[in-house]
């Protein structure tokens, strides 16, 4: 049979088309938006600024989409700050306002929510700890049940110092204590010279900080039982178990779960998970986006091009001792006087021709009224400034019925955290327990 950890591998493996798409996305929303794939003229694939600047033009970008996540977070902040929704009973110390906040810009991005909920002492406190999982560490088997309950095995990607993983995994036992740093030793990522930052996650096997170990964490639902009993659903139990692998396969810790009811720690929530496929609220708009960048980019290259100013200074016209550099350093001096001979039969003059960029204009308008119909996000909820002959009930009923175009997403998203304060409180009843 298969093992736990080649399971897990197998399930990140085939997460990968959605960490690539969430990676592509995510960059995209943050100001990346030209390195999208295209193919030139003869068939080879190069980024979309490079094909851009193949034909003389500068890439520019007008980032939207920024301003479209960033309107859809306050409304959520401003319906927490309203009392909309009861407030969560957790400790303080989750800051869980936050957290959730950051949690939803996640969800719009990629169309992915993860938390983990454990039980456990930090030099914050102790109790109940909800914390935000990034998709690019996490890995679950392929599922399309909404709510999650065909689930069977779920993790995430930790990394770890020699420290972190004695005080995880030694149990105060000198022979496991050694076995780990033999393991942590033969696993873990040299230290170099390098101390910058780098958002990269790493791999399945290697971790992406320097002195680290990269350390899995999977979940399985497991069936366990008498086999040799009569073959009746009695017969078997099943209940998740934990356990920690390192990079090498082997295994660091085995547990079962801790919840009363059996479960794992992690909630999750795919957006909107149609026949197991994730198509986020970004995906949506980022065709308009693209069309607003190249539209953009080709009215300021038709400006570029256009003649401004341009002084036609025919040569017959040029009398002794005066030099076209002489025109052209009294051409912008205030008051400046250039020479002519009189018995020329053409003098200079100035040309400005007007660029054509109207159509150009019209259609990068139609562009950002799509934007705005497909996501939903008005102008009058992002906060603009209504007609001057736009009455205040008129400007407010436009906010609710954007957000109500919204409504599917903060209501999944709130059943996401409904389910995590349900597990948050679950976690706390095991502190109390432990305490006593």
């Amino acid at each position: 049979m298969t093992s736990p950890f080649e399971r897990a591998h197998a399930a990140w493996e085939a997460m990968a088309p959605l960490r690539r798409s969430r990676t592509r996305l995510k960059n995209f929303t943050y100001g990346d938006q030209w390195s999208w794939p295209v193919a030139d003229a003869t068939g080879r694939i190069i980024t979309e600024g490079d094909a851009v600047r193949a034909l003389g033009k500068t890439p520019l970008t007008n980032n939207l989409l920024r301003s479209l996540v960033k309107s859809v977070v306050g409304r959520f902040r401003y319906n927490i700050a309203a009392g909309k929704r009861q407030q969560s009973t957790a400790p303080v110390f989750n800051r869980l306002d936050e957290l959730d906040a950051r949690t939803l810009e996640e969800f719009l991005i990629s169309g992915c929510a993860i938390q983990r909920v454990v039980a456990e002492k930090r030099p914050e406190g102790c109790g109940a700890w909800a914390d935000k999982v990034s998709p690019a560490m996490f890995f679950c088997n392929p599922f399309t049940d909404p709510r999650g309950t065909d689930i069977e095995l779920i993790g995430m990607l930790h990394e770890m110092d020699c420290e972190q993983m004695i005080m995880r995994f030694g149990h105060g036992n000198a022979r496991r204590v050694r076995m780990i740093r033999d393991t942590w030793r033969r696993n873990c990522r040299e230290a170099d010279c390098s101390t910058a930052f780098t958002p990269q996650p790493g791999t399945f096997f290697s971790a992406s900080a320097d002195g680290k170990c990269r350390v899995i964490e999977v979940w399985t639902l497991d069936y366990t039982g008498n086999r040799r009993s009569a073959a009746s659903s009695t017969s078997y139990k099943v209940e998740w178990h934990c356990r920690f692998y390192a990079p090498c396969g082997m295994l660091l810790d085995h547990t079962v779960s801790p919840y009363a009811d059996g479960s794992h720690p992690f909630v999750v929530k795919f957006y909107p998970l149609t026949d197991g496929e994730v198509h986020p609220f970004i995906e949506d708009i980022v065709e308009q986006q693209r069309h607003i960048n190249r539209l953009i980019t080709m009215i300021d290259h038709v400006l570029a091009v256009s003649a401004k100013g341009v002084l036609l200074y025919p040569l017959e016209s040029q009398p002794d001792g005066f030099s076209i550099a002489d025109a052209v350093a009294l051409w912008n001096r205030p008051g400046g006087v250039i020479p002519i001979d009189g018995t020329a039969g053409r003098i200079p003059t100035q040309l400005n021709s007007e660029a054509s960029t109207d159509n150009a204009a019209r259609l990068l308008d139609i562009e950002m009224n799509m934007m705005r119909q497909i996501s939903g996000v008005s102008a009058a909820l992002q906060g603009q400034t209504s007609a001057a002959n736009q009455s205040a009930t008129m400007f407010e009923s436009q906010i609710q019925n954007s957000a109500i175009a919204l409504l599917d997403i903060f209501e999944t998203f709130n059943t996401f955290r409904t389910v995590r304060d349900e597990k948050l409180a679950k976690c706390a009843t095991i502190c109390k327990i432990n305490s006593n």
